[in-house]
Order: C-alpha cells, then structure tokens, then sequence
C-alpha cells in the first residue's frame, strides 16, 4: 500500500505503511538504524516514515539536559529543544537519510517564524530530507495569528512537503487546523505532548510533555474535531500502543496513525500493529 501524505504538493510525500515515528520518538534515527534496518531491503521495521527530533538553526543546548521522567500516566519529556543545528543536519544526517528505506521528515523551531523559515529554506533541494513539520507548540504559535504568521513564513520559504502539528491544550484546535491549511499546510499531525509537571525522585518538580496512554482520550477528540474541519490528511498522535488504538485513531478520521513514546518501549511497535491490523506492505 501507499499513503500520500501530500496529495496537493508538488514533490508528493508518498509512505508505504499508515504508522510513522513521531517527532522526537527516535531523535534523527543514527542510533537505532542498524537494529531497525533503516537501511536493509525490504523493510521489516513497519514505519511509512520518521519525524526527527525538533531542530533550529543553529545548535540549541538545553538546561536540563534531555531526559525522561516515568509519571503513572505516562512519559514526561525535558529539554526538548536539545538539538545540535541545522549544518549537522544537512552536511552529517541528510546524507545518510537517503540511504534509508523510508523518507525523513525535518521537524523545525526557532526563536521566531523568521528564523524557522530560513531553516526550512535552507532544507530545500537537500537530498535526504523528504519534508519538514512545524510543531505549533515549540514555535509559541498556538493562536491563530501567530500560526498563520509561523506557517506562511516556511511555505513562502520552501515548496518542500509541510506538516503541522497542532497542541492539545490549545483554546480553539480545529480554528488553528484551519488556519494552517489555509496558510499552506499539506497535513496536519496532532496531538502534541501536553506540558506537565512531575517530580523526581528527588522531589523536585519538572516541567516537560507529557505523552502515552494518559492523552489518548484528549488525542481522539481532537482527531475527530479536526477531521471534519480540513481536506488534508491527518496524522493521529498520542498514546498508540496496540492495533485496538491505532483502529481507534482511524476510527476518529485520522488518515496516519503516528507513534511516540511507544517506540522507546519497542522498535518494533510498528510491525506488531500492522500485523494485527492484516496491512500489507
């Protein structure tokens, strides 16, 4: 099978199977190629694609360091804007991304929509890099304003296949999902991590994103909301774990189901739930 995920672009973003790797869930893929077989024919993995780490213009060293906290409810994130620059990405990464047997999609931030644009110009013609998406919460755009500033800066900036992905804890979602497409979105991916706090075995209290089973039920209704807002296709984010949720995803209008925290608990999530699914690839 083959998903476009966008129909209405001129590169196409064309994947072979319905899940993806979330933004972050395998930081840009080096580490875990080998085991995966990224790079082997035909592919085992199960993954359409892979979203990497969130990355800005120049390299971003985060305080804390990034790191992991296990909360009841799921995984709390910290110092996700951690990221070693966009010239290791197009001089060290991009290179090796087009050996791979599944396109790499780019996720962007900066400071401001000025500086993710020249990011995302910068993408443009690099071989390796399949398309880029714009996370709205880490570009402190989660209103309409502000989004469609964000959105229109990278499209005018690129023709490059852009995703967007929305938060969850946003006051108007399928508002900001129209925006964007309006704004030049070829897809929409939601939901983001939910800012959370959770303490550490210290006590002390961190801030973060919370992702896995605990913001299932806030992903679903937010798919649904979004799906019959837009024409674009739209990823499902947020706690998949078995093919009982990734039916529950396709169920609410998501066209892509997209994982996250379940890969750090297996490599091979992917393949399990297609599987279970009778998807052939």
């Amino acid at each position: 099978m083959s998903i476009d995920l966008a129909p209405n672009n001129p590169y196409k973003l064309t994947i072979a199977t319905p899940i993806i790797a979330a933004a972050g869930s395998l930081g840009y893929g080096m580490e875990v190629a080998r085991h995966m077989g990224l790079a082997t024919q035909p592919p085992t993995h199960g993954l359409g694609a892979l979203i990497t780490r969130s990355t800005s213009l120049r390299q971003h060293r985060a305080r804390p360091l990034p790191g992991i906290v296990e909360t009841p409810a799921g995984l709390l994130y910290r110092g996700i804007d951690h990221n070693p620059g966009l010239r290791v990405i197009r001089e060290r990464y991009a290179p090796i991304w087009a050996t791979w047997n599944l396109p790499v999609i780019v996720s962007l931030w900066g400071q401001d929509y000025t500086e993710v644009a020249e990011a995302a110009g910068q993408l443009e013609g690099v071989e390796g890099v399949s398309g880029i998406e714009i996370p709205l919460s880490n570009n402190s755009a989660t209103t309409s304003d502000t989004a469609a500033r964000l959105v229109l800066a990278v499209r005018m900036a690129t023709a490059l296949p852009l995703l967007v992905k929305l938060p969850g804890q946003a006051s108007d979602i399928p508002g900001l999902a129209r925006t964007v497409v309006e704004q030049g979105a070829d897809a929409i991916a939601l939901i983001d991590g939910i800012p959370a706090v959770a303490p550490l075995p210290d006590g002390t209290l961190v801030e973060g994103r919370l992702c896995g089973p605990a913001v299932a039920p806030v992903a679903l209704g937010l798919v649904a909301a979004v799906s019959d807002e837009v024409n674009v296709p739209v990823i499902g984010v947020g706690g998949v774990r078995t093919a009982a949720d990734a039916r529950a995803m396709f169920a609410a209008g998501a066209s892509v189901i997209g994982i996250a925290s379940g890969l750090l608990n297996d490599l091979r999530i992917a393949a399990h739930i297609l599987e279970n699914l009778h998807v052939k690839v």
